[in-house]
């Protein structure tokens, strides 16, 4: 029988460990790349960058980034984790 790829691709991605994991596909993704998104939008709507913003687009996207992958994290055990092997 076929396994499902996602399973495959999950323990790949488990093996990182959670924290990497946050990192990888959490803040960097969403708290870098946001940050960047917005501003580059910012850029050509205003034709400027406010400085004031970037920290705060930062940390916003961030704390976003960190519930994002913290919960596909938590949804992925849930869903190829059997309870009785988890602590």
């Amino acid at each position: 029988m076929n396994e499902d790829p996602r399973k495959a691709i999950w323990l790949k991605r488990k093996q990182l460990g959670r924290n990497k994991y946050l990192v990888n596909f959490g803040l960097l993704p969403w708290g870098v790349g946001l940050t960047a998104l917005f501003s580059i939008i910012e850029l050509l709507n205003t034709h400027e960058i406010s400085l004031v913003w970037v920290p705060i687009r930062l940390v916003l996207f961030f704390f976003i980034g960190f519930f994002v992958a913290n919960g596909r994290w938590m949804a992925m055990e849930n869903r190829y984790e059997p309870r009785n092997r988890r602590p």
